[in-house]
């Protein structure tokens, strides 16, 4: 239990944790066990017949199983419905809400007025399990699960009920119902409505995912039955993580903006390499025995697909910002969500500007830039980084969009020049993604502009207006006043090169803004200074 214990103390007080099957995941054993060998057919209940069940108590932690008479209130070609004789006896269910839970399991959706939870979870995610009771039927039981601190369970899933009770018992400590079900709340909000049934896909997706792999990573597996509410049409609202997308998406801790994190991802994957273009790339990756990004490899290639899992992050990162599919093929957008507007980690009118901030691993984040000409952006991570940098323009006047990547040295630091900015291009975001799976990484960011009035201040003391030029840089005096050469600096002030009195080749520098260092360089006719700043440009 201690795990489990483990578990519930890293959630922020306060956050509704809507899927309790996490809590069980806790004790999962990192390897599979065995599934009985012979399999213990149950009588089949008919609507009237009652039964004891083990029930889990959620409002204590870690629970407690308490056995309750639970009664079949309707078959349908796919589910019982069973429900808790005190919540019944309550009205929390009754026989309208039954019979629009079985028509909605089984026939149709809000997606789709043919297809049920069922066809949807079975098409895309795989087969549920029938290890215990010869019954391709699944139990969906109904009860006040109830609450811890505030925190409310909507539904879930245990594989204990795949196990003997003994093997259970002996193992987790829990009573196996031995029989292939899940468990939905159905107060105080009506069970029958579109999203709680929605929220029977979910906990049915986590059934299904286990049939394949037993010990899959949590982020991985939320993520699939997250999109199993997308799939029935009735998904979790997004909110949480656009307003703070500096979040791993690989790590779990049950937030709510995990869930959110995690559908998207899933659903980019579905829309763009999976099921909506005709792959079984999600079963795939369910499929495989590897987990987390390996798993997602895995799956990437069991459908003969090229990309993996680095690229397709790239993608989704930028999705999350243009979220527009008229663009580049759709790659860079949603089809079937409207995602609202990510935040940004900076944003910035006047310049010269140099910020820092850090990311988290497998994250991105959007710096916005309005307003001037002639932009130029300088980034430098953490010299043991791997970041992938890219630059977004949107033209919201003639709808158009621009899309570069920043190409980065050894050492993480890189250049890029964005012409019309402000003309062509109203809007420029600076994305960076943090790919070191080490975790957080620091990172800087300078922009400079033409057009804007600068603040002395923020400029290197004695810095005049910038010198354009193109291909060669004229030097004048030989040496500084200590008898050092003069220096070239990025933007960043990185040294770049050494400076010999006459012409100098810069025409395989990046375009950019760079300073000249010394106290007597005189740079294509301007007066000498203690630093004199150029935009190289080609």
């Amino acid at each position: 239990m201690l795990l489990l214990m483990v578990f519930l103390v890293i959630q922020a007080p306060g956050v509704p944790m809507r899927c309790g099957t996490g809590v069980f995941a806790a004790l999962r054993p990192v390897a599979g066990v065995a599934l009985p060998a012979v399999k213990s057919p149950a009588d089949p209940p008919e609507p009237g017949d009652s039964q004891p069940f083990w029930l889990q108590n959620m409002g204590v932690m870690p629970p407690v199983q308490v056995q309750k008479s639970v009664t079949c209130r309707g078959i349908g070609d796919h589910c019982y419905v069973m429900v808790e004789d005190s919540a019944w006896d309550a009205g929390q269910v009754d026989s309208a809400d039954v019979a629009r839970i079985i028509e909605r399991f089984d026939r149709t959706s809000p997606r789709d007025s043919t297809r049920g939870v069922w066809d949807h979870n079975t098409s895309v995610l795989g087969q549920p399990p029938d290890a215990i009771d010869d019954d391709s039927l699944v139990y969906l039981v109904y009860y006040d699960i109830g609450t811890y601190h505030g925190n409310s369970f909507d539904g879930f899933w245990q594989y204990f009920d795949e196990y003997y009770d003994t093997t259970s018992m002996r193992r987790w400590g829990y009573h196996s119902n031995e029989v292939e079900c899940v468990y939905l709340d159905c107060y105080p909000e009506n069970p029958s409505t579109d999203y709680r049934v929605a929220i029977a896909a979910h906990e049915f997706g986590h059934m299904i995912h286990w049939n394949y792999d037993q010990a899959e990573s949590l982020w991985v597996n939320e993520g699939c039955c997250e999109l199993a509410m997308w799939l029935f049409g009735s998904p979790d609202p997004i909110s949480s993580f656009p307003s703070s997308p500096d979040n791993d998406l690989t790590k779990w801790e049950g937030d709510w903006a995990d869930y959110i994190k995690t559908y998207l991802f899933f659903l980019y994957l579905y829309e763009q390499y999976g099921g909506r273009v005709g792959t079984a790339l999600v079963q795939n990756i369910i499929a495989s025995p590897a987990k987390s990004i390996a798993g997602i490899d895995e799956g990437f290639a069991e459908t003969g697909l090229p990309e993996r899992f680095e690229e397709v992050f790239d993608g989704w990162v930028l999705a999350n910002r243009i979220d527009d599919t008229a663009f580049l093929g759709g790659r860079y957008g949603y089809y079937g969500e409207d995602v609202p507007y990510f935040a940004v980690a900076g944003f910035h009118t006047t310049y010269p500007v140099t910020r820092s901030g850090s990311l988290a691993r497998w994250a991105g984040e959007y710096v916005l830039f309005q307003r001037g000409s002639a932009l130029e952006l300088g980034f430098d991570g953490a010299d043991d980084g791997d970041f992938h940098v890219f630059v977004v323009g949107l033209d919201t006047v003639n709808h158009r969009l621009l899309l570069d990547t920043m190409a980065l040295d050894s050492v993480q630091h890189g250049t890029h020049s964005v012409p019309g900015f402000d003309t062509a291009w109203q809007s420029v975001f600076l994305v960076p993604a943090n790919h070191d799976p080490a975790g957080t990484r620091s990172y800087q960011y300078e922009a400079q502009v033409a057009g804007i009035a600068e603040d002395p201040g923020n400029a290197p003391r004695g810095t005049p207006a910038a010198t354009v030029v193109r291909g060669v840089l004229r030097v004048g005096s030989p040496l500084t006043a200590d008898g050092r050469p003069p220096e070239l600096l990025d933007a960043l002030g990185r040294r770049v090169t050494d400076l010999v009195p006459g012409e100098n080749d810069v025409s395989g520098l990046a375009p950019g803004v760079y300073f000249i260092t010394g106290e007597g360089p005189r740079v294509q006719g301007s007066e000498g200074s203690r630093v004199e700043k150029v935009v190289i440009q080609h």
